[in-house]
């Protein structure tokens, strides 16, 4: 990681935190998102800076509000002209009830999902081609859940785990998409699930334990640094497994990308 740029969102709790305090221990240049202002991470930032000898940014942004990841992207093209890693980690588990950001959105769709996809075109043009890495940090939950491009923001037949596992479902089926349209010679791009680990976003939907944190951010880590067989390829807790057999469908990525695309469409670069 030496020489490094790395972007890496929600990296104030959880599996966030604790990827990066690896990266901070090894890159050049560490832009760190989370949804608190600075002063209240400060003691985190102090941490990060005695890691290691990388340049730590904090932004902070709320992904309930998608002109506030515009807003990051640009903070982000401000501190760097290039980012080698970006990593998509900022998520939230489902809701009790659906609920709806600002934007009129389903708020789990539009945190984990849209978020990363809007961040990742709009920072495209600094990722390196060939060795640029983007990681979608996605979930095993995926598996469960059969989407439905007509009702992507589960106006009809609404839970918690339907809405978090559909939203994992579209970042792997996405770097699949990427990884088609930019090609042999484009960044690379991954989606992962970095284990059951033992987080808050786990508790607030699961009655389970999981591995600790650390677990997590060293597959995390991994993803980002470790060679890829191939770009687009879906690794589970370290491993490249088998996604959705509906994720590998190039239609289903067709119409996923184009409904995206309205959803996101009034924040796209022109």
């Amino acid at each position: 990681m030496v020489g490094k740029t790395v972007v890496l969102t929600g990296a104030t709790s959880g599996i966030g935190a604790a990827s990066a305090l690896r990266f901070a221990a090894t890159a050049d240049r560490l832009i760190v998102h989370g949804l608190e202002p600075e002063q209240l991470v400060a003691p985190q930032l102090r941490r990060l800076s005695a890691a290691g000898d990388a340049d730590i940014h904090y932004v902070q942004a709320d992904f309930d509000d998608l002109d506030e990841v515009v807003r990051l992207a640009e903070r982000v093209r401000h501190l760097t002209d290039r980012v080698d890693v970006l990593v998509n980690n900022a998520g939230r588990p489902g809701s009790e009830r659906r609920r709806v950001s600002g934007n009129g959105y389903e708020t789990t769709l539009q945190t984990n999902y849209l978020a990363a996809v809007l961040l990742t075109d709009r920072l495209a043009s600094l990722l390196r081609p060939r060795t640029g890495r983007v990681v979608h940090v996605a979930s095993a939950t995926h598996l469960s859940v059969t989407p439905d491009l007509d009702d992507l923001q589960l106006e009809h037949g609404y839970s918690a785990v339907r809405a978090y596992a559909g939203s994992k479902f579209a970042m792997v089926a996405h770097a699949l998409w990427q990884a088609r349209r930019w090609g042999a010679a484009g960044p690379q791009i991954v989606s992962i699930s970095p284990g059951v680990i033992d987080t808050g976003l786990l508790h607030a939907m699961f009655a389970v334990r999981g591995a600790a944190p650390g677990h997590g951010a060293a597959n995390v880590v991994d993803a980002s640094t470790s060679p890829l067989p191939r770009s687009g390829v879906y690794i589970d807790d370290g491993r490249p497994a088998q996604p959705h057999p509906l994720a590998l469908d190039r239609a289903l990525q067709d119409g996923l990308r184009s409904v995206t695309d309205e959803l996101i469409g009034p924040w796209a670069e022109r």
